[in-house]
């Protein structure tokens, strides 16, 4: 019984839309800004102070120019309502 490796598909440039692109990443923003200021019930704290501690990250500014917002401006945002509600 041989194993064969699992064969891949490029994607070309012209199979990609940047505007599902840049959803998906604003979609992380904005799961991310959720748990970090308003986590669910079924959320564990260990999350949210991850999440908390995301913003301002390299990582944090990465997908922020994946999504196409000005991540500091979105950092000061994000500083200010933590601030408002007591946890930063």
């Amino acid at each position: 019984m041989s194993k064969q490796s699992p064969t891949f598909e490029l994607v070309t440039d012209d199979e990609i839309d940047p505007r599902s692109c840049r959803a998906l990443w604003c979609a992380v923003l904005q799961e991310l800004f959720r748990l970090a200021v308003a986590p669910r019930a079924s959320d564990h704290a260990t999350e949210t102070a991850a999440a908390r501690r995301w913003f301002g990250s390299k990582d944090f500014f990465m997908v922020c120019s994946l999504a196409g917002v000005d991540g500091t401006w979105v950092l000061w945002g994000v500083r200010r309502h933590l601030e408002e509600q007591g946890v930063a």
